[in-house]
């Protein structure tokens, strides 16, 4: 038995939180990606709202950051449809958006649970994720 509990322990301190990156900039999809894999973090990456809905059911992610304006479906749309799923009523999602806080603010309405402008602060961001994980040991947070 001392070994099963063993190998629980060694597969529960590698598996990482999964990142679902929605974004129609290919240059910030695979800056995001690879600065949240230095953080540990399992990325999944989708250019558009449409692929973000398709790659958030076959890929269950435990966080979504999604870029507000972008073809297709736009991340406002996007993030009511997931709203709408009972699966993602609890998953995290930040919004991100270079247009000012006003369409910050409709994501929030949206249903995101925190919503920035760009430029962001990469220990910014990882703050803010590491608190909508349940991983922080900060009470406060905002960007």
């Amino acid at each position: 038995m001392t070994g099963m509990f063993a190998n629980n322990r060694e597969e529960a301190q590698t598996v990482t939180e999964k990142i679902l990156v929605v974004d129609d900039s290919d240059d910030t999809r695979e800056m995001m990606a690879k600065l949240l894999e230095l953080e540990s973090f399992t990325v999944v990456t989708a250019e558009d709202g449409c692929a973000g809905l398709d790659a958030a059911a076959s890929e269950r992610p435990d966080l979504i950051i999604t870029d507000i304006n972008m073809p297709n479906l736009n991340g406002i749309e996007m993030i009511r449809m997931l709203r709408k799923q009972p699966e993602f009523g609890m998953v995290p999602i930040l919004a991100i958006t270079a247009y000012g806080s006003s369409v910050a603010d409709e994501a929030i309405e949206a249903g995101a649970d925190r919503a920035t402008t760009k430029p962001i602060e990469f220990e910014t961001l990882i703050d803010g994720i590491r608190q909508l994980l349940g991983r922080s040991n900060k009470n406060e947070f905002s960007f």
